[in-house]
């Protein structure tokens, strides 16, 4: 008897703080709520002078070389707190909900991928969102313009 709860003793010491240490992941959704929604708000508008609107524009964005990546880069994104895995399902969720319609072609992040391109760090993001912006076909670059100057 004193074996057995030794022995289950040591078993729940090594398999709890593994349990702890990976917490269920949450719905994109909720993660987009918990993460994202302070800054770029409830609808992806964003905050006029200080946040770039997601709405409408995200998928822009992965139409141009380097755009795919840049989404990856940005700061909130590779300074999340999420890990690798969920803040891959969050992007692949993010895409197509803001819009506009995601290019055909599109494939989803890895969290392989996204281990990757979050360790390297943007030093200008406006300089670079700028040149991307500029790459875009004119329509596009027209709406992300356009929603700049509102």
């Amino acid at each position: 008897m004193r074996r057995a709860f030794t022995i289950a003793c040591l078993a729940a010491a090594l398999i709890l703080p593994m349990a702890a240490a990976q917490p269920p992941s949450r719905s994109p959704r909720t993660n987009y709520m918990t993460n994202c929604q302070g800054c770029h708000l409830p609808g992806g508008e964003g905050m006029y002078g200080k946040v770039p609107p997601m709405r409408g524009h995200l998928a822009n964005f992965l139409t141009v070389p380097g755009g795919r990546e840049f989404l990856i880069r940005v700061p909130g994104v590779a300074n999340s707190t999420l890990n690798d895995s969920d803040l891959a399902a969050l992007i692949n969720w993010l895409v197509p909900a803001m819009g506009p319609d995601v290019p055909g072609g599109f494939v989803p992040y890895t969290s392989d991928e996204i281990h990757r391109l979050r360790r390297m760090r943007l030093q200008d993001v406006n300089t670079l969102r700028a040149a991307l912006i500029e790459q875009m076909s004119a329509d596009r670059r027209a709406a992300m313009l356009g929603a700049a100057s509102r």
